[in-house]
This record gives C-alpha cells, sequence and structure tokens, in this order.
C-alpha cells in the first residue's frame, strides 16, 4: 500500500508540473496578459475603443511589392494593401485602353479609305505600279500634288512612284510641275477628298496616342501612390502597435461567463 501511495504521489506531481508548464507556455503564447477589473463606468458604446491583439499584430505590406503590382495593373497596389479606391485606377486604366483601341481602329479605317481614293482615281503614265509604293510617304505625297512632277521628291522616289496624276484633272496638264497647276488655280476635288480623309487619320491617331499616354500615366500614378499609401499604413500600425505597449490602463469588453451579456471594464494590461 505505501509503495502504491508513493507512485500515487509522484504521478499527480509530475501531472501537476506539467500542467504548469502548459500553462506558462500559453501565457507566453499571448502579446498580453489583461486583468478585468469592474467598473461603475455605466453603459457606453466600446466596439471602437479596445485594442485587440489582432489589430497589434497586423501583419505590415511591403511597399516595394504593392509598387510592382500597381505598375503592372493600375489599382492592385491598392488592393493589395485593402484600400478599396484601387478599383479607381483599375476602371480608368481599361477607359483609356478602350477609347485607344476604338480611336486607333477609327484611324485604320479613315486612312483605308483616303488610300482607296488614291488608287481609284490616280492615274499612271506608263509603267507603274501601287504594288513599289511606300504605304506612308508616297500615299500622303499623292494627297498633296495633282501631279508626280514636284520639288519634294528625289530621282530615286520618282523611280519609285512612276509618273502618275489625278484622273479628274485636264490630262494636258499631266506632265507639268505641281507648282505651275497651282498658280493656275487648278485642283483636283478627288485629292481632296483623300487629303481631308487623311487629315481625319492622322488626327484620330493623335488622339489615340494622347489616351494611350493617359494609360501609361495611370500606370505610374498608381505605382507611386501605392508604395506611398503602403507606406502610411506601415507607420499607423507601428504607431498603434507602440501604444499598445505603452499603455497600463484601457477600455475593453468583459463577457460574463454565466449570462453571457457583455459590459464596459476598466484592462489592466501587463506584459510579462
Amino acid at each position: 500500500m505505501r509503495f502504491n501511495t508513493k507512485i500515487l504521489i509522484c504521478v499527480l506531481l509530475l501531472s501537476l508540473s506539467s500542467g504548469i508548464c502548459l500553462a506558462s507556455d500559453g501565457f507566453r503564447a499571448e502579446p498580453f496578459t489583461a486583468f478585468y477589473l469592474e467598473s461603475a463606468l455605466g453603459n457606453r458604446t466600446l466596439a471602437n475603443e479596445s485594442l485587440t491583439a489582432t489589430q497589434v499584430l497586423q501583419s505590415r505590406k511591403s511597399p516595394n511589392e504593392a509598387f510592382l503590382y500597381s505598375l503592372v495593373i493600375p489599382g492592385m497596389g491598392q488592393l493589395y494593401t485593402g484600400a478599396k479606391y484601387g478599383y479607381l485606377y483599375t476602371a480608368a486604366e481599361v477607359g483609356f485602353l478602350a477609347t485607344f483601341f476604338i480611336l486607333r481602329n477609327s484611324a485604320s479605317n479613315t486612312r483605308d479609305d483616303y488610300r482607296d481614293i488614291v488608287r481609284q482615281h490616280v492615274v499612271f503614265i506608263g509603267a507603274g505600279s501601287f504594288e513599289d509604293w511606300d504605304p506612308i510617304e508616297d500615299f500622303e505625297h499623292a494627297t498633296q500634288y495633282e501631279t508626280w512632277n514636284h520639288v519634294y521628291d528625289s530621282e530615286a522616289t520618282r523611280e519609285r512612284t512612276g509618273k502618275w496624276y489625278w484622273a479628274d484633272i485636264d490630262p494636258t496638264l499631266k506632265n507639268e510641275k505641281h507648282g505651275d497647276i497651282e498658280n493656275k488655280g487648278i485642283s483636283s476635288k478627288q485629292r481632296l477628298e483623300a487629303y481631308d480623309l487623311r487629315q481625319q487619320a492622322n488626327d484620330t491617331f493623335e488622339r489615340a496616342r494622347f489616351f494611350l499616354g493617359l494609360a501609361i500615366l495611370n500606370h505610374v500614378i498608381s505605382a507611386v501612390e501605392a508604395r506611398i499609401t503602403t507606406k502610411r499604413i506601415n507607420a499607423r500600425l507601428e504607431s498603434t502597435a507602440a501604444q499598445a505597449q505603452t499603455r497600463m490602463f484601457d477600455i475593453d469588453i468583459k463577457t460574463d461567463m454565466l449570462t453571457g451579456t457583455t459590459s464596459g471594464a476598466i484592462v489592466l494590461r501587463k506584459r510579462f
């Protein structure tokens, strides 16, 4: 009996020591221990007054990651930090890019229209083919002059384009210089129609480039603002954590274990 009693006592001591060790580990896992003291402060709205361990230990965000996220997709850096207004940057990006593609498509169609007018109404003198023309330079020149014979073209250009004139001018003028024809007050209506379309295409391309520039600028502004916002949020969290470490008393909510109701309480917080 005495031997069994000694064994029982040893087991109890070991169990008790193990429980103390586990309890001490549990206390160390918490950022602080709160001692609740009942107060006579009366009923108050305390939802925004208590400081929880989750707020103190909230993870910091990387400013560099936020910068890169918004640099790739505007607004993503803000959403990464929890700032919902990041959707505004994303919406602006969608709007700018959609406008750019719409304008560029319209400009391309207008450019094709004026080139079609050139192909339909420019007549070659002898050998010549539009397949040899430069798609930008030669078609634009054709909308500026009534004939091939003008001062701005080099011999190499004339060899490439061949000799040509607009079909609605007098064929007897096809070998005269453009300046001489212009001085006589003669111009091709077909050329003027193609010229107006070319100007519209160029103006529309310019507006499309403007919106593309806005989209690029939106990337940069969003990325820089995301970095600044992340630093500001991190600084606020660090300030909150510092206040939690220095504050000894706080207002918190205590739950009655018997009734399940909550009541205001003064909390003494002490780090161990």
